[in-house]
């Protein structure tokens, strides 16, 4: 009777053993190869950037991090996995003379990747994560165009600001405004709180009490200076008749389109028109006080002596209170920024001062592509984030 309890005994642990064989997971050893964008250089390498590997099927994480070649690996059971991998890194940019370190978030996803067998590869290229999720300048229209015959057309000007979250930002009390300085200058005179404030010579608010326009995520807002399809006076011009808002001046040499709201003149060191610098030498934001317009008016006036002697009025704003910001300037122009690098670490030109700047604008670059909506880059470096001397392309979203 021993003997056959003990054999009932064996036959049980090895149907166990042979139940656990079965249920055996097969293991796979998973090699990721890392990359960091090409702008960041050779100096720079991955070693600390967080990995975590998610199975989609049993919800499993392996977490860990990149060595100094650039190297993730990990024994995990074979599925269909999501590789995340992120963190921050510092990096030297070189514009011109001058270097400049700054610290951006790296960030890349690669999803329903198959992992089998028993050592299996894959690599990620990561990017550099926007630094703006709210409205970013996706095109900015400064130069004007020239007719047929040759001879200059400036009404046509436009800016594009885009919504670069995921979620409805109401455009309502969002103003713009234009460098005092001018980067073809070799001085700033504003040069001593360029790290605290932006000066500017204009400021034109859109309208609302808050939520009267709302802006989709992935989707942008139009601000003209004449709201109308300038191609049927200019050949070479733009349609705009699409836009959103315009700015008026409420002077003989201006247009007002009555169908189109106008933008809230706040501020413009001009007496007659305001039209932005059609050779790209100025600096350019998006903004909103910290308080209301009204305090925020009455409390940021400066004042600016001219050559002459006599006195002008301009605005300081604090950098804290910008949403997006964008240096422009030509290569063989370029002296000094309006901007401090936290902002814009570098310009961004459309031509060189030349023809080829006409009709064309500077679009910011689409980074990646979620669900369907288009984020714009924003490393806060416009030399990265935009092409430079493109077709106008006013209200088009795109890839």
């Amino acid at each position: 009777m021993k003997y056959i309890n003990l054999l009932f005994a064996m036959s049980v642990l090895l149907l166990a053993a042979s139940c656990d064989d079965d249920e055996t997971v097969p293991m796979s050893e998973l090699t990721l190869t890392v990359t960091l964008p090409q702008e960041m250089g050779d100096d720079v390498n991955p070693e600390g950037l967080a990995v975590t590997l998610s199975n989609t099927t049993n919800g499993n994480e392996t977490t860990g991090t990149v060595d100094e070649t650039g190297i993730y690996t990990a024994t995990v059971e074979e599925g269909v996995y999501n590789i995340l991998v992120n963190g921050e890194k510092n990096y030297i940019s070189q514009i011109g003379d001058d270097q400049f370190e700054q610290t951006v978030t790296l960030t890349g996803l690669t999803e329903n990747i198959s992992v089998s067998g028993t050592a299996f590869e894959s690599e990620i290229g990561l990017f550099i994560a926007p630094a703006s999720e709210s409205w970013v300048f996706k095109e900015l229209y400064v130069t004007g165009s020239q007719t047929p015959e040759g001879r200059s057309y400036y009404k046509d000007k436009y800016f594009e600001i885009y919504n670069n979250s995921d979620e409805v930002l109401y455009a309502d009390g969002i103003s713009i405004g234009e460098s005092d300085h001018t980067s073809s200058s070799d001085l700033n005179i504003w040069a001593d709180m360029i790290d605290e404030y932006f000066v500017t010579q204009l400021i034109y608010t859109i309208p609302g009490d808050g939520s009267t326009y709302p802006v989709q995520p992935g989707e942008s807002i139009v601000l003209a200076d004449v709201a109308i399809d300038h191609t049927v006076d200019n050949a070479n011009s733009v349609d705009l008749s699409g836009a959103d808002f315009e700015w008026y001046d409420d002077h003989i040499l201006d247009v007002d389109v009555p169908e189109v709201p106008n933008l809230v003149k706040n501020f413009s060191y001009s007496k007659s028109i305001w039209t932005p610098h059609n050779r790209g030498f100025k600096s350019y934001v998006i903004f909103r006080p910290e308080d209301s317009m009204d305090d925020y008016m009455e409390n940021s006036l400066i004042e600016k002596q001219t050559a002459n002697g006599s006195t002008s009025i301009r605005y300081r704003i604090p950098n804290s209170s910008i949403l997006d910001a964008v240096e422009m300037g030509t290569p063989s122009d370029f002296l000094s920024k309006g901007l401090s690098a936290a902002l814009d670490l570098s310009y961004i030109n459309c031509g060189d001062g030349d023809n080829a700047r006409y009709g064309k604008v500077v679009r910011r670059k689409v980074q990646s592509v979620q669900d369907g909506r288009i984020i714009y880059m924003d490393t806060n470096n416009s030399a990265v984030d935009f092409l430079s001397t493109v077709a106008p392309k006013p209200g088009i979203i795109e890839e």
